[in-house]
């Protein structure tokens, strides 16, 4: 009997714990299943963020493309060399002044007389707005003064390069211009980097800032198609681009100047300056009395190094050699006033003067072969 009632109470305590087992495990699942759906979601808010992220890479770029396009715009509205008489041209270029990824807009009002002035523009934090700075930066070659100026984009893109001479004295400087915000204003930082005369500076790695006309937006629609973050990224691709392009320009202007030479002509390189009278009178250091003014503009090629030139004298008394650094070059050839190029020539090609004229103790040439 004891050992019936014995078998009968294990086996309900048995029976007991299974069934607490079994109540139990439904609660277990049940957390279990709340955990895998707050994980589902936010894999599924990841995966939907990734998504878009994908289909937008360049969602700030955008912005930005279209920021600059509403400046163009409404580009009269800003009045940017503050001269109220006038016809005035619009062009503008994407430049880097900072160190962040996105470009600035700079925007040329060219006027008829030969200088252009030029607004930089820089977008606010969420790119619906724009900050600009307050004074202009002044390029071209002045009617008078002898005020020549220059704008360039350094090699590191985070900086703008500005050279300025007076072209009578030849006296210049050059400054690095970076720029930040400051109340709302788009301040310009400006460092001088170098003093002297215009013929003395040495080259370096800054580049030609390439703008475009108004109506030609084609360079901010490009802006609007780059990932966010991969401005300088493209900048870098496009430069090795075309220094492979410059490779093979080199190597063509090689084989022209060695077709040249074994022919017997002369080759000179230089950078084409353009001098009124005053100008090349003092450039030259002349005594101002002693040379008559004509009123007339010379093209000049000041050369990159002194070489020897052979020349027939003026006088027809035969050909004679001097050592010289700069050549006079055809009037025709003005319109390359600020380019660096490589001529040929011949003895018979130009003259050295015999009579008291511009420019002094240097080569006349009648005509000039332009290699690049």
């Amino acid at each position: 009997m004891n050992k019936k009632l014995i078998k009968i109470s294990s086996f309900a305590l048995v029976l007991t714990l299974i069934l607490a087992a079994c109540s139990e495990k439904p609660n277990e699942n049940t957390e279990d299943s709340s955990e895998i759906v707050q994980k589902e979601d936010v894999a599924d808010e990841k995966k939907e963020e990734k998504v878009e992220e994908e289909k937008n890479p360049s969602e700030n770029n955008e912005k930005l493309a279209k920021l600059y396009n509403k400046v163009l715009d409404e580009i009269d509205s800003y009045k940017i060399s503050g001269i109220e008489d006038g016809e005035f041209t619009y062009s503008y270029a994407l430049v880097k002044t900072d160190q962040g990824d996105y470009p600035q807009l700079l925007v040329a009002e060219e006027t008829d007389f030969g200088i252009s002035y030029l607004k930089l523009f820089t977008a606010n934090d969420d790119f619906t707005d724009v900050f600009h700075d307050e004074d202009p930066i002044s390029i071209g070659v002045a009617p008078a003064g002898g005020f020549r100026g220059m704008l360039a984009q350094n090699a590191d893109y985070d900086a703008l390069i500005y050279t300025t001479f007076m072209s009578g004295t030849g006296e210049g400087q050059q400054e690095k211009i970076t720029s930040s915000v400051e109340d709302d204003i788009l301040k310009l930082d400006r460092e001088i980097i170098w003093e002297g005369r215009i013929d003395t500076l040495g080259s370096d790695d800054s580049k030609e800032i390439e703008f475009f006309e108004i109506d030609d937006r084609d360079k901010l629609n490009d802006l609007a198609k780059i990932k966010d973050g991969e401005y300088i990224k493209s900048l870098d691709q496009a430069k090795g681009e075309k220094e492979g392009s410059k490779e093979d320009t080199d190597k063509s202007l090689e084989e022209k100047i060695k077709s040249e030479r074994n022919a017997g002509n002369m080759i000179a390189t230089g950078s084409v300056r353009v001098f009124s009278h005053s100008e090349l009178v003092n450039y030259q250091q002349l005594n101002p009395k002693a040379v008559p003014d004509t009123g007339k503009y010379y093209a000049v090629l000041i050369l990159d190094k002194q070489m020897d030139v052979t020349m027939q004298s003026g006088d027809g008394s035969g050909d004679d050699t001097r050592n010289v650094g700069i050549i006079g070059l055809p009037e025709d050839m003005m319109g390359y006033d600020g380019q660096k190029i490589t001529i040929s020539f011949t003895n018979t090609d130009g003259h050295w003067q015999t009579d008291v004229s511009l420019p002094m103790d240097a080569p006349r040439m009648h005509q000039v072969k332009v290699l690049e």
